[in-house]
């Protein structure tokens, strides 16, 4: 059903809005989540709440950051692109799953844990989405393509931001389950990624 509605949209490359509906999910969900990462820790850890978010922030990018080339390096030497694919999925994964077991944390130190996960899950996304988004735009509609994934990822985050402020807001059982929610709603994601396989006109294939 969602592959035959998908394909009646005449003249819009169908590849760059599952991955633009995927980081909907995924990237849309995770900056309410950043922006209330503060607050939402400042419960647990009081005042030194500060340095570990600062701690925990460093150790996902240094995370990120470490594993982004080796993996750019082994997609380029894997022809065609389910190496990419597979590995998109496995990382929207493992950014979704961090933020369910928020509810739970009680220590610093599984703050870090958590972060380094989700910087192994953002490793594995980012370049494989910029790289399949990039394979696929269509030649000489570049610019229209990323503007409508631009779009279609603001007005999102913006939807979302408004509910999650007003969900976290009613109380501290709210909150919770918001964040818990929100590691859902990234891994839920990797649906979008899922369906781009059955596409074989695909540019990257």
């Amino acid at each position: 059903m969602i592959k035959k509605n998908v394909k009646k949209l005449n003249g819009f490359n169908r590849i760059v809005l599952l991955l633009a509906l995927s980081d909907v999910f995924t990237w849309g969900s995770y900056t309410i989540i950043s922006i209330l990462t503060g607050i939402y820790l400042s419960n647990k850890f009081g005042e030194h709440t500060i340095t570990f978010v600062g701690v925990g922030t460093a150790i996902y990018f240094f995370t990120r950051a470490t594993f982004q080339i080796p993996i750019g390096l082994i997609t380029d030497k894997i022809k065609k692109d389910k190496d990419e694919i597979t590995i998109l999925f496995i990382g929207v994964l493992l950014m979704g799953l961090p933020f369910i077991f928020y509810p739970s944390i009680t220590r610093n130190y599984q703050f870090y844990i958590l972060q380094f996960i989700f910087g192994l899950g953002a490793s594995l996304n980012v370049t494989n989405w910029r790289k399949l988004f990039a394979l696929n735009v269509d030649s000489g509609r570049e610019g229209f393509q990323y503007a409508i994934y631009e779009t279609i990822l603001s007005f999102s985050i913006a939807i979302i931001s408004i509910l999650g402020g007003y969900i976290a807001n009613i109380s501290a059982q709210y909150f919770d389950a918001l964040i818990s929610l929100g590691g859902v709603f990234i891994m839920l994601g990797s649906f979008w990624i899922i369906l781009i396989y059955k596409y074989d006109d695909r540019n990257s294939k």
